[in-house]
C-alpha cells in the first residue's frame, strides 16, 4: 500500500518524506541526547563540543541531514539512471533504514560521513564518458577524506573511489594522482593543526589506536535486542530478494546501468567491511549500508511481481523502528 502510493504519487511524496521522518523520530525529539565524543574523529568532536549544551539542536541537525541525504540519494539515482523510474522511494527507504537505531537521533558520526560519501559518489558518477575528469576525481577524494575526519572507518571508501575509477573510466594516471591529492589535503591541514597545538599524540591515539586496535572490541560483547534480531532477519530476507532483482537488472541492463550496479555492489561490500574499523560491532555501525541498500532494495520494491511480499518486508522494517524505540 505505502510502496504503491509513493510509486504512483510523486508530487505528494516530497511532502510525505519529512512527515514520515518526523513520525519515525518521535522518540528522538521527546528524548534528545548528547552523543559520546571520547576517542571520536577530530571534526566530529569539534562539532559536538560546540552544540552539546542544546541536545534538541543536535537531534534537529541529525533530522535535517538525513532528510537532505535522502533527497540527494534520489537525485543521484535519477540523474545517473540507476533505477529506470522516477520515484521518491529510494529516499523513503533511506529514511527508514537510517531510523532503525535510536543512536541516529543524537547525530551519530555516520550521518555526517554519509553526506560526504554521497557527494563523493555523485562526483564519481559524473565522470562517466567525460574526456577528462580531473576536478571530479579531486572532489571525490576530498569528500571521502572529509568523511574520515568525522568518522574514521570511512577510510574504506578510498577503495570504492579507486574501484569506481576502474569500473567507470579508462585508466588515466593523472586522475588517480589527483584523487590521491584530494584525499591527502584535509589530513595535511589537520596534522599541521595538531602539530602546531602540540597534540599530535592525541590524534594518533584517537584516529589509529582506537580505530585499529579498539580495546575490548569483540563479537562476544555485542548485545542485540529483540528489535535488533527482527531488523537483521528482515534485512537478510530483503537482501535475498534484492540479490535476485540485482542479477536480473545487471543481465538486461545497458553498459551504463551495469557499471552503476557494479559500483553499488562494491559500495555494499565496502560498507560491510567498514565494521572492521568501527569502535564496536553493532547494527548502528553498519549504517553505511543504508546508501547502496536503499537504492538496490528500491529496485526490488518497485518492480517485483509479488508486491505483497515487498509491502510486508517494508512494513516490518517500519514496525521494528518503533519496537526498538519503545520496547526495551
Amino acid at each position: 500500500m505505502l510502496i504503491g502510493f509513493i510509486k504512483n504519487n510523486r508530487a505528494l511524496s516530497i511532502v510525505i518524506l519529512p512527515i514520515a521522518l518526523i513520525i519515525l523520530w518521535i522518540y528522538g525529539f521527546l528524548n534528545p541526547l548528547v552523543p559520546q565524543t571520547e576517542h571520536a574523529a577530530p571534526l566530529y568532536k569539534l562539532l559536538i563540543s560546540g552544540i552539546k549544551g542544546v541536545p534538541l539542536l543536535i537531534t534537529l541537525i541529525s533530522f535535517l541531514l538525513i532528510l537532505c541525504e535522502a533527497l540527494l540519494i534520489n537525485y543521484i539515482v535519477e540523474k545517473n539512471e540507476i533505477i529506470d523510474t522516477t520515484t521518491y522511494l529510494p529516499a523513503l527507504v533511506y529514511i527508514v533504514l537510517m531510523s532503525l537505531q535510536p543512536e541516529m537521533f543524537s547525530l551519530h558520526p555516520i550521518i555526517i560521513a554519509n553526506l560526504f560519501i554521497l557527494l563523493s559518489l555523485h562526483k564519481l558518477l559524473q565522470t562517466y564518458r567525460k574526456e577528462t575528469a580531473y576536478s571530479e576525481a579531486f572532489d571525490a577524494g576530498f569528500f571521502i577524506s572529509l568523511a574520515c575526519l568525522f568518522y574514521i572507518p570511512s577510510t574504506v571508501f578510498v577503495l570504492l573511489l579507486w574501484f569506481g575509477l576502474v569500473i567507470i573510466r579508462p585508466f588515466i594516471w593523472r586522475e588517480w594522482a589527483i584523487s590521491f591529492i584530494g584525499l591527502l589535503l584535509p589530513w595535511i591541514y589537520l596534522i599541521f593543526a595538531y602539530f602546531w597545538g602540540e597534540k599530535l599524540d592525541m590524534l594518533q591515539y584517537d584516529a589509529l589506536y582506537y580505530t585499529l586496535v579498539v580495546p575490548g572490541k569483540s563479537f562476544s560483547t555485542a548485545g542485540f535486542s529483540f528489535a535488533d534480531y527482527l531488523q537483521i532477519a528482515v534485512l537478510l530476507i530483503s537482501a535475498f530478494f534484492t540479490a535476485g532483482r540485482f542479477m536480473r537488472d545487471y543481465s538486461k541492463g545497458t553498459v551504463r546501468s551495469r557499471s552503476n550496479l557494479l559500483l553499488m555492489l562494491n559500495f555494499f561490500i565496502f560498507s560491510t567491511l567498514s565494521i572492521v574499523l568501527a569502535p564496536e560491532y553493532s547494527i548502528t555501525h553498519l549504517s553505511f549500508l543504508s546508501i547502496p541498500f536503499s537504492i538496490l532494495f528500491s529496485s526490488y520494491l518497485l518492480f517485483t511481481k509479488k508486491q505483497w511480499i515487498a509491502e510486508i518486508l517494508f512494513s516490518l522494517l517500519i514496525i521494528s523502528v518503533f519496537i526498538n524505540q519503545f520496547i526495551p
